[in-house]
């Protein structure tokens, strides 16, 4: 078994994935091993999840070895890659709302509860509920949901997010006010308040969801910690401009602020206490800042300044590089294993590449309009393109160069993009009053769906398990579509109140959130089948 980058397991290089299910099932009856249990589970352990189900029909005996406990994590893996410190749902969790959920979802999740009660101790309970979980969502063939939770704001609300483990949600409201909700018995109710003199540029949850942090136009930005069930104001970070973007390092150690003051302030977690660690200096305002996967590297963006990367070497930081670009609304964002960084400006995406410690230009991807946006897919494979009209594009890295898959077209604005969470599948929502979603066939990109509303799609969001997808629009409806022997299918068509500004799914994929107006109302998935149609 080969390992690749950062401990990632490769496909082994017997294993035929190509071959016919036929052929496949020949080999059931073989046993084409004599290792020791104890060894296969130990690699069973680092394979993917499609090359344990692979296997599984390979062999019985490894069908044996190879249970729902083993399938688990390597589904959590694949539905969250970048999540490497929390899971989605834990014991407490189970306990006080998940276990009431599945009792009254279906007799299916009734079954599964009474499973899930002899195995809670397990080590990868968490990811055994996760995995469960979803396999009662996605083989219901018809949901219906309703409202568990509306938190009302005096202003729009422009923001929402959910905690990595699900139990809080965030609302981030133009009347300078952020509101955390908990999930209390079935319900969301209000927590706490965070007070701003001007607006909230940027909400983020630290990896743990113990802390949260807002960024501000009132030259502040302001750290919250979870404490004994308890939200606590922890620290204010002071500058002298707006605040534009607030960041966590990924394990949650560091914290970096962007401000039009031209400075990038990072703060490290010391004993229980941030003290600043450097000031970044730029000699023009900083839009937006990113850590990289290993949070080794920095990258700020800035107006005439240009791009900044940096790296983290020994307690200093120091530039790497400087990328000029024409553009003020520059926006970058790194690769998931940190060997690229992808950049809009102005008409074109630039991408770089770490080569021997050293940043080097990659690839000018040109569009003809604006770049509105660029994106990885999880498995880093792919990136996507969006300019500020009706055209996403669709790259892959061949070799050493990314060259383009597929052009997405509409007739109108394209609003919105998503990649699923295994990057098979990629969604877009446009002005034209549709929603298209592209399948990733045998290395190509193909549409697999035209999705019809009234009005134009303004937001697309996947499930955490990449089996449904949720679709919002101007119109009087919103859907949601899931997969269903194979193919999409509406599951589920709910009103709405207005346009709908933002939707996304909370972390265990059991609820959902939709922004209208001043409202952010959440909703939890209900089953309408009986035993015999799940």
């Amino acid at each position: 078994m080969r390992m690749g980058p950062l401990g990632n397991c490769l496909r082994p290089s017997g294993l035929n994935v190509n071959e016919s299910s036929e052929e496949r099932a020949s080999f059931a009856n073989k046993d084409i091993t004599i290792l020791p249990d104890e060894l296969l589970v130990k690699i069973f352990s680092n394979l993917d999840l499609r090359d344990l189900t692979h296997c599984q029909l390979v062999n019985r005996r490894w069908q044996k070895i190879i249970d729902d406990q083993m399938l688990a994590p390597a589904f959590y893996r694949r539905c969250h890659p970048t999540e490497r410190w929390t899971n989605p749902l834990t014991v407490d969790r189970y306990h006080s709302s998940i276990r009431g959920w599945l009792a009254g979802f279906s007799n299916l999740g009734r079954g599964l509860a009474e499973r899930l009660d002899n195995s809670w101790r397990h080590k990868h309970f968490p990811e055994i509920l996760f995995f469960s979980t979803a396999k009662v969502i996605a083989k219901a063939k018809a949901l219906t949901c309703q409202p568990v939770g509306t938190i009302r704001h005096s202003g729009m609300v422009c923001n929402t997010c959910f905690s990595p483990n699900g139990s809080y949600l965030v609302t981030v409201s133009l009347d300078t006010t952020v509101k955390i909700s908990k999930l209390v018995a079935g319900q969301w109710q209000e927590e706490a308040t965070i007070q701003h003199s001007n607006g909230v540029n940027k909400v983020r949850f630290s990896p743990d969801g113990k802390r949260l942090a807002t960024a501000s136009s009132d030259r502040t930005a302001k750290l919250w910690r979870l404490f004994n069930g308890q939200w606590q104001e922890e620290i204010t970070i002071q500058h002298s401009g707006w605040v534009n973007d607030i960041c966590f390092s990924p394990d949650g150690q560091r914290l970096v602020t962007a401000s039009s003051d031209c400075t990038a302030k990072i703060l490290r977690l010391v004993n229980g206490q941030w003290q600043e660690e450097t000031i970044i200096a730029h000699s023009c305002r900083v839009n937006d800042v990113c850590f990289s996967p290993d949070g080794q590297r920095l990258v700020t963006a800035s107006n005439a300044a240009g791009t900044g990367i940096w790296e983290r070497v020994g307690d200093q930081w120091r530039q790497r590089v400087t990328i000029a670009h024409s553009s003020s609304g520059v926006r970058a964002c790194f690769s998931p294993d940190g060997n690229y960084l992808a950049m809009a400006d102005d008409g074109t995406a630039k991408i770089w590449k770490l080569v021997d410690g050293k940043w080097k230009e990659s690839n000018v991807i040109m569009h003809s309009g604006f770049v509105s946006k660029v994106c990885f897919s999880p498995d880093g494979n792919h990136l996507l393109t969006v300019s500020c009209g009706s055209i996403a594009k669709i790259w892959g890295l061949v070799g050493n160069q990314w060259q383009q898959k597929a052009t997405i077209e509409h007739s109108g604005w394209v609003n919105d993009v998503c990649f699923s969470p295994d990057g098979s599948h990629l969604v877009t929502a446009s002005d034209d009053s549709t929603a298209k979603i592209w399948k990733l066939v045998d290395g190509k990109w193909e549409e697999s769906n035209v999705i019809m509303h009234s009005g134009f799609v303004s937001k697309v969001s996947f499930s955490p398990d990449g089996n449904h997808l949720l679709i919002s629009s101007q119109g009087p409806t919103n859907k949601i579509w899931g997969v269903v022997n194979g193919r999409w299918k509406e599951k589920v068509s709910f009103a709405n109140t207005g346009l709908v500004r933002n939707t996304s799914f909370s972390p265990d994929g059991h609820h959902f959130v939709t922004v209208s107006h001043c409202n952010a109302t959440v909703w939890v998935l209900k089953s309408i089948e009986n035993a015999d149609s799940c």
